[in-house]
């Protein structure tokens, strides 16, 4: 499995089961948890945390989008992705103001390689959820991919901001960091 494989597997803890309930990108409980996020005394706690987080993310009161997003999350378990892209469409659909549908879309949009889709529903992601550390780790990972190693390393930062404790973004980071570093010392020369 590729370093952004496993990069990418680490993000997609959204595929979990959800329950629906009110709660969301605007679930006051938030703030809190990000503080208490950023003060994480060990990554356990930290991984604790997050998983809060991310369970608020999914839920949303709209019962037709919220069985979308699991019907979509079990198909990206299954890979039919294209399956779970239109499961994931229906959610956007249905709840527009759910930033975990656009995520959720974002990320099987990653998975079939259609990255310039995918940003644009990052983007969507991060306008209606800005602390959304899995979409920035997201966009990270698709400029990765395309090679464009400042974006890249601009998005891990971002995403390293509001949420200091993922050690596959931050080693990904020094990755970069240890690349320019070298392309740095041959044009020194």
């Amino acid at each position: 499995m590729s370093r952004t494989a496993i990069l990418f597997a680490a993000l997609v803890m959204w595929a979990l089961p959800i329950a629906p309930s009110g709660a969301d990108q605007n679930d006051p409980r938030l703030d809190r948890l990000f503080t208490e996020l950023k003060l994480a005394a060990d990554q356990a706690s930290a991984d604790d945390i997050a998983a809060e987080i991310w369970a608020l993310w999914r839920k949303t009161d709209n019962p037709v989008a919220a069985q979308a997003l699991a019907d979509g999350s079990e198909a990206i378990r299954t890979r039919q992705y294209r399956s779970a892209y239109r499961h994931f469409s229906k959610v956007i659909e249905q709840a527009p103001a759910f930033a975990e549908g656009w995520n959720a879309r974002a990320t099987v949009l990653y998975l079939m390689g259609a990255y310039r889709e995918s940003i644009d529903d990052i983007r969507e992601t991060l306008q209606r959820e800005p602390r959304h550390f899995g979409a920035l780790s997201g966009l990270g990972l698709i400029f990765l991919q395309q090679k464009q190693f400042g974006p890249a390393a601009a998005a891990f930062r971002d995403a390293l901001l509001i949420n200091p404790h993922l050690p596959r973004i931050q080693a990904a980071i020094d990755e970069l960091e240890s690349r320019q570093r070298s392309i740095d010392e041959k044009n020194a020369i």
